[in-house]
Order: C-alpha cells, then sequence, then structure tokens
C-alpha cells in the first residue's frame, strides 16, 4: 500500500551519494572500475537488491563488497557508448534495509558513457554550437508554450551556454541542453538521442487513489489491463481506468460499461491516469456523451511571438448513442496527477448530461508535442499547441477545476479514500 509505506519513507534509508552519478551520460567506461553507492545511515549488510536486467544492466567483475555499513562497491566492466539502468530495491526485491529493518524506498540509477572515440574538442564544440542555435530557432518558432515560463530567455541561455558547448558529444549536449530547459517547467518537453531520452521536467505527484482501500469498499475485477470495474452494494457502479495507452483495452472496458448499465450511477476514477492516446479516450466516453460536443479548443504555434500562432481549432465528441451508451448519473474522479490527454478525457465527461467532477484540480499539461531534428541528429520533442478548455480558456500550469473540491492529501488516505466517499455521499443525496 503506498499510504502504509507513506509513513515509512521518512523513516526509510537514503542513498547519500552514486558513482558514477545518477543522470551522468559522460562518464568515462576505461576509468570506472567500480560502482559505489553510499547511504546515509548503517545498513543491513547481509542483503542487498540491485535490480534490472539485460544489455542496459552493467556487467558485474566481482562480488560486491560493503566497506563499512554505509557504503557499498561494485566491480563492473562498463562498455564506451552504452547507457546503464538499473534499481537501488524495487516494489518487489526489498534487500536493501537499515540496521532496524527498514527498506530503501526504490531508486532508479541510469547512466551513460562516452564513445570510445571522440571528436576533437573544437569539432564537437562547433558541433554543439550549431545544435544549440537551432534548438532555440525550433523553440521560437513551435514551442507553443515559449513565453509561459520563461521570462528572459537570453539571461537563461547565459547562464548555460559554455556547459553546453564544451560537452564531449552529443548526448552530452542532450543532457545539458535538458537541464537549461527545467526552467520550462514542461512535462512534455524533452531530448532524445537514439534510444535515450532526456527529460527537462519530472514531477512527484501523489495520484490520491489506493487501490487496495478501494478493493476494501468495492468489489472489483480487471476490465482488461489498467482498469477496474465494479459496483457497491447499493448499485453504484465503479470504473477505474489507469492509462490510455497500450495495454489498455478499451473493447473490454466497454464491456465493462455494458455490465454495469444497470446501475443507477456510475463512478469513473482516472486519478492514477496521467494519460496517452487522446483517441482511446474518446472511445471511452463516447459512451456517456450524448450527440455531438465540443469538449476542447486549441491552437498552434506557426512563428515567434505573442501573435505566432493560428486559428482556434475546435474538438469535438460524438456519443456512441444505441446500445453503447450509459444513461445514469456520472461522477469523475480527479487529482493533481491528472494531466494531458486525460485531462482532455475529463473536459469530453463534462459533456454529458449528467457529469459531475469530484476531486482535486487537474496539473494542467497539454502540448501535442512534435519531434524536430537537429544537425547532430539530437531530437527535441516539442510541445506545439495550447490546449484550451470549451469557452478558449487556455489551462497549461492552470488544470481543470472540479464541480467538487475535496480537500485532502496523501495522508488522509491510510485507511480511507475521502474523494470516493465525496463522490459516494453526493451519488447517494441525489
Amino acid at each position: 500500500m503506498l499510504v502504509a509505506a507513506g509513513s515509512l519513507v521518512a523513516q526509510a534509508p537514503r542513498v547519500q551519494s552514486l558513482e558514477p552519478a545518477a543522470g551522468d551520460v559522460e562518464v568515462d567506461a576505461a576509468k570506472v572500475q567500480e560502482l559505489v553507492i553510499v547511504f546515509d545511515r548503517d545498513m543491513n549488510t547481509g542483503g542487498m537488491s540491485v535490480v534490472g536486467g539485460g544489455p542496459t544492466f552493467p556487467k558485474f567483475a566481482g562480488k560486491p563488497k560493503w566497506d563499512g555499513a554505509r557504503t557499498l562497491r561494485i566491480p563492473v566492466q562498463l562498455e564506451a557508448d552504452h547507457g546503464y539502468r538499473m534499481s537501488l530495491n524495487s516494489s518487489t526485491f526489498t534487500n536493501f534495509r537499515s540496521q532496524d529493518g527498514t527498506a530503501l524506498a526504490p531508486v532508479p540509477w541510469s547512466f551513460s558513457t562516452l564513445p570510445a572515440e571522440l571528436r576533437s574538442a573544437t569539432e564537437q564544440k562547433k558541433r554543439n554550437d550549431d545544435a544549440l542555435k537551432a534548438l532555440l530557432a525550433t523553440l521560437r518558432k513551435h514551442y507553443s508554450y515559449y513565453d509561459l515560463r520563461i521570462d528572459d530567455w537570453d539571461a537563461l541561455l547565459a547562464k548555460h551556454r559554455s556547459q553546453i558547448l564544451a560537452a564531449q558529444s552529443d548526448l552530452g549536449f542532450a543532457a545539458r541542453a535538458a537541464k537549461m530547459l527545467e526552467s520550462a517547467e514542461d512535462i512534455h518537453l524533452s531530448l532524445r538521442l537514439r534510444d535515450q531520452t532526456l527529460a527537462t521536467f519530472q514531477r512527484a505527484v501523489d495520484p490520491l487513489y489506493r487501490e487496495p482501500i478501494i478493493q476494501r469498499r468495492i468489489q472489483v475485477r480487471q476490465a482488461g489491463p489498467m482498469a477496474l470495474a465494479g459496483r457497491t452494494d447499493d448499485g453504484i457502479g465503479y470504473l477505474m481506468i489507469a492509462s490510455w495507452m497500450p495495454p489498455v483495452d478499451t473493447k473490454k472496458i466497454g464491456e465493462a460499461i455494458r455490465d454495469l448499465g444497470d446501475t443507477k450511477a456510475m463512478i469513473v476514477d482516472v486519478r492514477p491516469n496521467s494519460g496517452g492516446d487522446e483517441t482511446l479516450a474518446q472511445e471511452i466516453a463516447a459512451w456517456f456523451v450524448e450527440g455531438t460536443a465540443v469538449y476542447a479548443k486549441n491552437r498552434y504555434r506557426t512563428g515567434p511571438g505573442e501573435k505566432g500562432f493560428g486559428k482556434v481549432l475546435e474538438r469535438s465528441i460524438r456519443g456512441h448513442g444505441g446500445d453503447r451508451h450509459y444513461s445514469g448519473r456520472v461522477v469523475v474522479l480527479t487529482s493533481r496527477y491528472v494531466m494531458s490527454s486525460n485531462e482532455a478525457f475529463v473536459l469530453m465527461m463534462k459533456q454529458a448530461k449528467d457529469c459531475v467532477v469530484v476531486g482535486q484540480t487537474t496539473y494542467g499539461s497539454s502540448g501535442n508535442p512534435k519531434p524536430f531534428t537537429l544537425p547532430n541528429d539530437v531530437v527535441v520533442v516539442v510541445p506545439t499547441w495550447q490546449a484550451m478548455l470549451p469557452d478558449g480558456t487556455p489551462f497549461e500550469g492552470r488544470g481543470i477545476e472540479p464541480d467538487v473540491r475535496v480537500a485532502c492529501t496523501g495522508e488522509d488516505f491510510v485507511d480511507q479514500d475521502p474523494i470516493l466517499e465525496a463522490a459516494l455521499e453526493k451519488l447517494r443525496a441525489k
């Protein structure tokens, strides 16, 4: 249980340092002979869980050894021009524990090594400079939120330019450019090179959803991958959809909705869903909407500046109708974890005849990102549209307000679900 673990995380051991550092993409494979993990307190040296496998897992060159009770050294043989990924502990393997038996919360660890042969410093600097100029030009022309959170791009560039130009490799360029773009606070803005993606921003948001609590309150079953369906003892349906990306099965979810067609009302819970494919969201929302309705608007950036946008476009949802329509009352559960195509789903559901959104304001991030290739083959993935509510109000960074706001935090989910309870109370009162 996430919440039960929540009270333990504050008391759990922490990783104080890693060598190579997490996220370092310019590791010299020839110089690194061991991985070094340093903890913030004495550990149980009788166990460890370095989790991973396949080509991205480092090849051990000997047995891991504890250097005292806080430092673990793992002899390795690294390859040049290679990406490595592993995790210290996981949801299944938890052998990294402090001496009092408290497990380390899972710590992802990734890094990449430099190519065996590097370009000359002069050549690489010129390559970095050309790519940086192309990156900035691409952002000015195509980035829909260019003016939203960064007030002074010149100052931002001045702060990071020397470090970016000093990168020893194209992947190093991408990592340092991603660091510069952290200020955009845009989870849809990223860079990639071959099979490695470098995020410019990561969020840590509690979805305020605890499956064990749901299972104690409602008899649920799988509705295909990433979805649950069930009903309360007094005939209120429940549907949880955790993603709008495969392997979620909209056909199975549709069958679950049909099976719940005799319920007097339904709760659609999308709190743990961070988006995916908007067309999949439309397939499910169409079970609840009658006729055709505009659920969102957007406009694409076509050039630099405040006036560099095309016309405002409408996005519509059309109900399935017939025997593929749920006619009962509906409550949609939201939290701040909800974003992107799942925010579009919430807006679609708001077009249903009798639908109320209960929970908390959504995250506010939807950009329809598109890839653009720079001269050094680094690809920058750039949000290209401004997402809007049906009335034309942009909601990036603002989110979608619920009809019924439930004030709560993760600490309130130890043995209850305040958002679910608020939804049930509203449906039963009506």
